[in-house]
This record gives structure tokens, C-alpha cells and sequence, in this order.
């Protein structure tokens, strides 16, 4: 109703429903949905914080992969958060 509202506000705009659109999206959707339900599956078997470093550790994963499929490069920031991120996996298994 929110976005409803605003769009006859003028406030967003986005294209009416259109079927072919929605038939192309729905994988995604059905993609999102899966990992939803595995990450509330995931907690009948791991703590919380078992989670929380599952995640971070999988983008630690995926900038990796950018670098070694694509070439992309990784800032010095960047770099010191992933360290930390990883310095609190190591912490938290103790």
C-alpha cells in the first residue's frame, strides 16, 4: 500500500505489471525464497553467531572469487575489514 501511495504521489516510479517481466524474475524469486528458508533451517543446527561468521566468512568468499574469476581489485579498506571479520570468526569458536 506504501509503495502504491507513493507512486500516485509521484514520489517512485516504476513500470505497471507486465507478466513476461514476471515470468523472468520468478527463478530469482524462488532462488531468494530457498536461501531464506535454508538460513532459518541453518539455525536449528548452528548458533546465531556460528551464522553470523558463516555469512561473513562467504563474502570474504565471493571478493575472492571476483579477484581471481574477474580481476577486480580489493581496497585497503576493504582488506582490514575482511581481517577483522575473520580475527572475530577466530574468537568467537573459542
Amino acid at each position: 500500500m506504501a509503495v502504491s501511495f507513493s507512486k500516485k504521489m509521484g514520489w517512485v516510479e516504476y513500470p505497471s505489471f507486465n507478466m513476461a517481466t514476471a515470468k523472468q524474475w520468478a527463478p530469482v524469486n524462488l532462488f531468494f525464497c530457498a536461501m531464506l528458508f535454508t538460513g532459518m533451517t541453518s539455525l536449528q543446527h548452528n548458533s546465531v553467531p556460528m551464522v553470523t561468521i558463516f555469512k561473513n566468512i562467504t563474502n570474504i568468499v565471493v571478493t575472492a572469487g571476483d579477484f581471481y574469476f574477474f580481476g577486480s581489485s580489493v581496497g585497503g579498506l576493504v582488506m582490514a575489514a575482511f581481517g577483522i571479520m575473520l580475527a572475530g570468526a577466530v574468537f568467537a569458536e573459542e
